[in-house]
C-alpha cells in the first residue's frame, strides 16, 4: 500500500507546483515616478484654429457613449500612471482628450508659467471639441484652473448658444486660483478671472489638501462671477490624490467622482435651467505672480493666536500659557507632505544650538490621525511635541495655505517671521534667525 500513497503525494505535489508556476504575480505598487502605463497610451494631433496640439486620445468603450468628451487640461506636473488609470476609467462614459499642457505648448513645467498663460489654447480646443461631440466636460487640477478659466472666458465671448450649452461641467480638482502662494498668516489674493467666470463648476477638494481651509473662499469668488458651483470634499485624500497615494485605488475613485458629480451637476443645471452665458471681453491685466521664498519679516506688530490642542502623547497643551518665557518655532505640517518630512531632521539638529530654557519647537499636524502619527514617529525621529489639529481649525485660524508653514515667535508672543516652505533649520542663516528671536527679552505682564 505504501507505494500508492507515495504516488498520490507525488501527484498532489506536482499539481501544487503547476498551480504556483501559473499563479498571478502580486500587482506592482505604483509610485509617483511610474509612467510606463502613461507612455503606452496613444497620442494624436488635433488641428484647430491653425494650431496643432498633441493629445493623448482614448475613445469611449461603448460607441453609444461617444457623444461625450472629457477634455482634460494637464497641470504642470508630468502625467504619471495615476493619470493614465484615471482617464482609462473615464472611458466608461465618454472619450478622452488629455493635453499634457507644458509638453504640448513647449513651456516650462512650472506653476509660475501656468499662472501666466492666457488660455487661448483652451478656447481653440473647445471650438474643435464642440464641433465633434455633443457634451463637453472640462477637467483640470491645481494651478491649471487659472488658464482653463481664462480660456473658457475667451471661448464664451464668441461661441454661439448651442455650442456654449454643450459644456456640461467644469471639474476643478483641488483648484489653486491664488496670484501667489500666500505668505503664511496672510489672506490670499485671487486672480481676477476667479470673479469673472460664469460656468457650471464642480470642485473636488481633498479633505487633507493644502486648499481645504480656503476652498469656501474659492467657491465664493467663483459664485460672484455667476458660476453655478458645487463642492465635494474627498475624504482621506490629499492634493494630487490619484498621483501620490494608493494610485490604483485613488485613480478609480477620482474617475468615479468625476462621472457621478457630472451626472448630478447636469441634473441640477437642468432643474434650474442654468445656461452658459455669452460674456463680454475682458480688459483686465493679468497680475504678475512672484516666487516668495525664505523667511518673511512681519512688519506690523502681530501677536500669535492662542493654541489649545492635545499632543500626540495625550497631554492637553495651551500655547502660549504652557511656554511662558520661551521663544517658539511653530511649524504647521502633515505626514503626506514630502517637504515637511524632509525638514524634521534639521529641526531636531537646530535644537542643539538653542537654549532649552528660552526656546522650544512645536509642530502642529494638519488633519493626520493619531494612528497615522503613531506609525510615523516609529520611522521618523521627532524631538519636539506634535499637536493634533484633527479638524484643521487651528490651521485655518492661522491662515495656513501651504505646507510646511512656520512662524518664529518671541517669548512675549509676538510673531517676527513666517515662511511657507521647507527649510534647513540648522543652517547658519536659520540659526541666526532663531537666535535673534530667542534673544528678545521676556517682559512678564
Amino acid at each position: 500500500m505504501q507505494p500508492k500513497y507515495l504516488s498520490l503525494f507525488s501527484i498532489l505535489l506536482c499539481l501544487f507546483q503547476f498551480h504556483n508556476s501559473y499563479a498571478e504575480e502580486p500587482i506592482k505598487k505604483l509610485t509617483y515616478e511610474d509612467r510606463e502605463q502613461w507612455m503606452s497610451l496613444p497620442q494624436s494631433e488635433v488641428e484647430t484654429g491653425g494650431e496643432n496640439y498633441q493629445l493623448t486620445i482614448l475613445p469611449a468603450e461603448n460607441t453609444e457613449k461617444n457623444k461625450r468628451l472629457y477634455l482634460w487640461i494637464g497641470e504642470p506636473e508630468a502625467p504619471n500612471d495615476g493619470d493614465a488609470l484615471a482617464i482609462q476609467a473615464l472611458t466608461e462614459s465618454g472619450s478622452i482628450w488629455y493635453l499634457d499642457t507644458p509638453e504640448a505648448l513647449f513651456e516650462d513645467r512650472s506653476r509660475m508659467t501656468m499662472r501666466k498663460m492666457n488660455g487661448l489654447f483652451v478656447k481653440k480646443l473647445m471650438e474643435k471639441a464642440t464641433s465633434l461631440f455633443e457634451e463637453i466636460i472640462v477637467v483640470t487640477a491645481d494651478v491649471g484652473s487659472v488658464p482653463v478659466l481664462r480660456g473658457l472666458h475667451l471661448w464664451q465671448e464668441q461661441a454661439h448658444d448651442k455650442s456654449r450649452n454643450q459644456l456640461k461641467n467644469v471639474i476643478l480638482l483641488y483648484p489653486s486660483l491664488f496670484v501667489n502662494a500666500p505668505t503664511a498668516g496672510e489672506v490670499p489674493e485671487f486672480f481676477p478671472i476667479s470673479y469673472q467666470t460664469a460656468l457650471p463648476i464642480t470642485i473636488l477638494q481633498p479633505a487633507q489638501g493644502t486648499q481645504a481651509n480656503t476652498i469656501k473662499l474659492t467657491e465664493k469668488a467663483l459664485k460672484m462671477g455667476g458660476s453655478f458651483v458645487q463642492t465635494q470634499i474627498v475624504p482621506i485624500a490629499t492634493d494630487g490624490y490619484f498621483k501620490y497615494q494608493d494610485i490604483r485605488l485613488m485613480a478609480k475613485d477620482a474617475a468615479k467622482r468625476i462621472q457621478e458629480s457630472t451626472t448630478a451637476q447636469i441634473l441640477r443645471v437642468n432643474k434650474i435651467k442654468y445656461k452658459v452665458a455669452k460674456l463680454s471681453p475682458l480688459d483686465a491685466v493679468i497680475p504678475e505672480s512672484k516666487i516668495i521664498s525664505g523667511l518673511i519679516k512681519i512688519k506690523t506688530k502681530t501677536f500669535m493666536p492662542t493654541i489649545k490642542l492635545n499632543a500626540l502623547n495625550g497631554e492637553a497643551i495651551n500655547i502660549p500659557d504652557d511656554y511662558r518665557g520661551k521663544a517658539l518655532l511653530i511649524n504647521f505640517w502633515a505626514t503626506w507632505c514630502p517637504h515637511c518630512v524632509e525638514e524634521i531632521p534639521s529641526m531636531n539638529r537646530a535644537l542643539n544650538y538653542l537654549d532649552p530654557e528660552r526656546f522650544a519647537m512645536i509642530s502642529i499636524s494638519y488633519k493626520d490621525s493619531k494612528a497615522i502619527l503613531d506609525e510615523f514617529v516609529k520611522k521618523v525621529k521627532v524631538d519636539f511635541p506634535i499637536l493634533l489639529d484633527s479638524d484643521g481649525k487651528v490651521s485655518e485660524q492661522w491662515n495656513i495655505f501651504a505646507f510646511p508653514s512656520s512662524f518664529l515667535i518671541d517669548a512675549n508672543g509676538q510673531i517676527h517671521y513666517s515662511i511657507n516652505a521647507g527649510s534647513i533649520w540648522d543652517s547658519p542663516e536659520m540659526i541666526d534667525y532663531l537666535t535673534e528671536v530667542m534673544e528678545v527679552p521676556y517682559q512678564p505682564k
